[in-house]
């Protein structure tokens, strides 16, 4: 029969391993490899196969900038 603290401390070391992140990643890894998914490393474009949100806002921003009534003036009287 296990010491009761054994126990508490099995779920504390489980916990910890859990929310680490290098462990997180070694997970998500071998799930994409297991369901033959794209990776998700920084080659493969972060596992996205088209502009980012940040892309598409940095599009919006400078169209919003180009629509501009101050910016659009007309030849000087």
């Amino acid at each position: 029969m296990r010491a009761p603290w054994f126990a508490l401390i099995e779920a504390w070391a489980v916990a910890r391993l859990i929310r680490s992140p290098l462990f997180n990643r070694a997970v998500h890894k071998a799930y994409r490899k297991i369901n033959r998914l794209e990776s998700l490393e920084q080659e493969n474009g972060g596992g996205r196969t088209g502009p980012s949100a940040l892309d598409h806002f940095k599009d919006e921003v400078k169209q919003q900038f180009k629509e501009l009534t101050w910016q659009k003036r007309g030849p000087k009287q």
